[in-house]
């Protein structure tokens, strides 16, 4: 495994670190210091290299919008309603951060900060470690977390999340906030997306779960219309997203990958593999036009695959446990095997 460390820029004073891992086939992967940003997911074909993730090559164009794009989320995913929850019978107040609502771990979160990195190469693995206190993001207690990513010779990449929790009780939902795109059109008109999926959640005006599940039918029922194309037109006409921004619920327990990624014209094709509940389908319905990244800056350039417990469980806990008890740890895990049809 050869490994590569070079400057990707600076963001607020700090210098911004690109690590890369490239395999014996020359499959590659590179991550930042800010954000746990997963910049590069890229193989060889015929001595070219091939980009699987909407990417950019300067660090502005990660932190000018609103894409959360490629960052690790935590210390929970989604959307927290009003910003606020209950654990062990104490009001818990975070910070809002979209209207009154908490987005993404809030304003502080770990997508927010810089982390300490270490390779090891032997292993095959970047990691990153951050530490954050209530007084630092507002959510209870502290959470150590420790994000690594593994890239192996068969073109797996693992990505885990080791939280340690001290001082209070609190939560912990992680995730990746990936966009893909396996093909060379600028955008996902001709990929198929299968999700081990019956239903979604009913979300409000706000994007909050209201707890309601859905049955997936018409553009949702992608088990019997994977393309995206036809449900993507359908999703412009008719909702107020113009694309997919919906929360998938994952047939637990289940064995094999939760959804398979692939592009109709290359045959590149991604699985991910999780035990999570949820799968946040987001298809970048919203993009800045003045974005550099690899592919052009428009609606539907990517999708963005979100595995997680199913948000906003928080306050519903019948949509799944989040809770991470003082000196207690938990790891999740999402695996991304790449196939070439």
């Amino acid at each position: 495994m050869r490994t590569l460390e070079t400057d990707f820029g600076q963001y607020k004073k700090q210098r911004v670190v690109k690590y890369t891992l490239e395999n014996q086939s020359g499959t590659r992967i590179s991550v930042l210091n800010f954000a746990g940003i997963w910049q590069e997911f890229s193989v060889l074909e015929k001595g070219q290299r091939r980009q699987l993730l909407l990417q950019g090559d300067r660090i502005k164009d990660y932190i000018n919008n609103d894409l959360y794009l490629n960052r690790v989320i935590a210390r929970t995913a989604g959307r927290i309603d009003q910003a606020r929850f209950v654990l062990k019978q104490k009001l818990i107040q975070t910070l809002p951060n979209e209207e009154a609502n908490s987005l993404h771990g809030g304003p502080k979160g770990f997508a927010q900060q810089f982390f300490n990195v270490t390779v090891n190469q032997e292993q095959g693995q970047i990691i990153l470690k951050k530490t954050l206190s209530e007084t630092d993001d507002s959510f209870p207690g502290t959470l150590e977390l420790t994000v690594s990513y593994t890239l192996t010779e068969n073109n797996q990449v693992i990505v885990s999340f080791l939280g340690r929790q001290s001082k209070a009780d609190g939560v912990f939902n992680p995730t990746l906030h990936a966009y893909f795109n396996l093909g060379q059109s600028d955008d996902i008109l001709d990929h198929s997306l299968l999700i081990n999926s019956q239903k979604h959640l009913q979300l409000n005006a706000a994007k909050i779960p209201t707890g309601r599940l859905v049955d997936n039918q018409g553009p949702f029922d992608l088990a019997q219309h994977p393309n995206l194309k036809a449900p993507l037109a359908r999703l412009k006409k008719t909702s107020k997203e113009q694309g997919f921004d919906d929360v998938f619920v994952i047939n637990c327990p289940h064995t094999g990958p939760i959804a398979r990624l692939k592009d109709l014209n290359s045959n590149y094709e991604l699985t991910i593999t999780s035990d999570r509940n949820a799968l946040v389908v987001y298809t970048a319905n919203q993009m800045a036009s003045n974005l550099h990244l690899n592919h052009s800056a428009k609606p539907w350039s990517a999708v963005a695959l979100e595995v997680q417990t199913l948000p906003n469980s928080e306050n519903l806990t019948s949509l799944g446990n989040v809770t991470l008890l003082k000196d207690s740890y938990r790891k999740e895990s999402i695996s991304y095997q790449f196939l070439r049809g």
